[in-house]
């Protein structure tokens, strides 16, 4: 699995705030990276996943405490269904990233990994690009 990841972290009061930039290419799995950074269990919390679209936001993945799409809720957006998966081990560490399976262009946008049972909520930001054919053996390249 070929991507990119750039990394930009900046603070806003109480609230942390991680903006990551992902670049993949058509037809791979991308990881959108999330964690409180503590190393804190999340596995009796709620994270929620959107993406940015033209009609508002889209449901990408949610997880509230044990209960997830595809393990008895429902509403996830059509788009992502099948797709996105967590990391079932990883909660115990406070890790909230997910993967993309069979990425497509149309799963280019912006990410937000939400924490809505803390107050305020904590809010994470991935940009995530799905290029057609531009990635070498080792990377993938920004256009310019």
């Amino acid at each position: 699995m070929d991507q990119t990841v750039l990394l930009l972290l900046t603070v806003s009061g109480i609230t942390a705030s991680m903006s990551e930039i992902v670049v993949v290419e058509e037809g791979s799995d991308a990881t959108l990276p999330c964690s409180l950074g503590n190393n804190d269990s999340i596995k009796q919390k709620v994270f929620d996943w959107k993406k940015d679209g033209q009609e508002g936001r889209q449901e990408v993945f949610i997880y509230a405490r044990g209960d997830y799409y595809g393990k008895g809720m429902d509403g996830q957006d059509q788009q992502f269904r099948g797709r996105v998966f967590h990391f079932a081990e990883e909660l115990k560490n406070g890790n909230a990233s997910i993967t993309i399976r069979d990425t497509i262009v149309a799963d280019s946008g912006n990410y937000t990994c939400i924490f809505p049972d803390f107050d305020p909520h904590r809010k994470y930001y991935v940009w995530l690009t799905v290029q057609v054919g531009q990635c070498k053996k080792s990377s993938c390249f920004l256009p310019e």
